[in-house]
């Protein structure tokens, strides 16, 4: 009977789970129907040149908000019940702080970013999109309550309407002719909607406060957070700035248009997982239950991880029927690169349940681990091609997984071979 009880509260817990996915998931779809909209009407809209223009600066600006991750919200949806007025109530101090270092490091850094590539539009997006920076803080604090709460139904309906909003802003601008323009357009109609929606969301306002020893507390998880999180944008987006450096504008057009078409759809499904399972995994560290159920979330995650194999089986039929002609080349690059997003989804799993237990240091490990890994592929082929680029993304990310599971082992082993050492010399002591 007690078995019974266990699998079922165990089932339940995974259900959870499910539940907090499928109503992320089902606004994602919706959401991602715009999102290939906007992607076909860019493609027909831009020539190769442009779309590499606009994808490199939306690189940049991704890297840049990586560094939002490393803020406060991590903290206050995994905290102890006794700590969250205080974190809440300090922590929007903190995400002031940063968003307007990351908006100002942006926008004064755009000239520079843009002089490597010799491509002066990039410096006008990125000081365009730096400003969107100074509305995050507003709501900040009360998202980070609602995925506390797992309140992921409310979430993800507001969240699915800011995207939708913000690709069709892009689509629209696009045809009336406004360029790479367009996708700083849509970034500003994403937040300034995002700002208006959750502003009125059903969680408790803690208001807020100045204490040093809070604050103190929290920056140093924030500097550890910092470091996993700008080592997983570089890695993220490593091939686009060396290829934007290889290749020529017009080839390299073709590399990111494959990356978006494949990969950035792959990472939207992704994402809205790891949003999903990183407060139902803080749920079950604070109640107890996380090493019980391990096994089977991530079980749960490789069956997830296994719509990007069915994703690249069908781009030879959805590419043709959809978009341009001139893009018809780039269906392998799509194919390959979707594969690689399988790899990369179960290592976020990974340094997800990492950063739950606040192992902040073997996350930090495991994505520079990656980054090392894809870095070193990158140099040593020195891929003059899409293709190869492609395949580089695609073994570095197979290695890297490799190379973490490699290390989880030497680690476990390690911790145990100290705990026997102990007991050892207790019972001879």
């Amino acid at each position: 009977m007690r078995l019974f009880q266990m699998l079922k509260k165990q089932f339940n817990s995974i259900l959870d789970l499910v539940l907090n996915a499928t109503w992320l998931l089902s606004a994602e779809v919706i959401a991602k129907v715009s999102r290939i909209f906007t992607i076909i009407v860019l493609a027909a809209q831009l020539s190769p040149i442009s779309y590499g223009t606009a994808m490199l600066a939306l690189a940049f600006h991704d890297v840049f908000g990586l560094i939002l991750r490393a803020g406060v919200g991590s903290q206050i949806i995994n905290c102890k019940a006794e700590n969250l007025s205080a974190y809440a109530k300090n922590g929007i101090i903190i995400q002031w702080g940063v968003c307007l270092t990351i908006a100002t490091l942006q926008f004064f850094s755009a000239d520079y970013l843009a002089s490597l590539y010799d491509n002066p539009p990039v410096a006008v997006l990125l000081q365009l999109m730096a400003f969107i920076y100074l509305l995050y803080p507003w709501v900040s604090i009360k998202i980070f309550l609602l995925q506390r709460e797992n309140k992921m139904r409310w979430f993800s309906i507001r969240n699915g309407v800011c995207i939708i909003i913000e690709n069709v802003t892009i689509a629209i601008a696009a045809l009336l002719g406004a360029d790479i323009l367009s996708v700083a357009l849509g970034k500003i109609a994403f937040s300034l909607f995002w700002l208006l929606l959750f502003s009125f969301s059903p969680v408790k306002s803690f208001g807020s406060a100045f204490d040093l020893v809070t604050i103190k507390i929290m920056l140093k998880t924030s500097g550890k957070l910092f470091n996993t999180e700008f080592i997983r944008g570089i890695r993220a987006h490593a091939d686009t700035f060396i290829a934007g450096k290889l290749l020529t504008p017009e080839v390299f057009g073709f590399y990111t248009f494959a990356k978006n078409a494949g990969v950035g759809l792959s990472q939207s499904i992704s994402q809205v997982y790891i949003n999903a399972l990183y407060p139902y995994l803080c749920k079950l560290q604070r109640e107890g239950e996380l090493v019980a159920l391990q096994d089977k979330i991530l079980i749960v995650s490789v069956l997830m991880s296994l719509m990007f194999v069915v994703q690249a089986l069908v781009v030879p039929f959805y590419v043709p029927l959809i978009f341009d002609s001139k893009w018809f080349t780039t269906i392998p690059l799509i194919s390959i690169l979707c594969l690689a997003a399988l790899p990369n989804f179960i290592i976020d799993t990974i340094c997800c349940t990492q950063r739950v237990k606040e192992q902040y240091h073997r996350e930090t490990l495991s994505r520079f681990i990656c980054l090392v890994i894809t870095l070193l592929t990158l140099f040593l082929i020195k891929p003059t091609e899409p293709m190869g680029f492609a395949l580089v993304i695609l073994s570095s990310s197979l290695l890297g997984l490799f190379a973490i599971y490699i290390s989880n082992v030497i680690s476990n082993f390690y911790q145990n071979f100290i705990q026997i050492s102990s007991r050892r010399k207790h019972h001879e002591n």
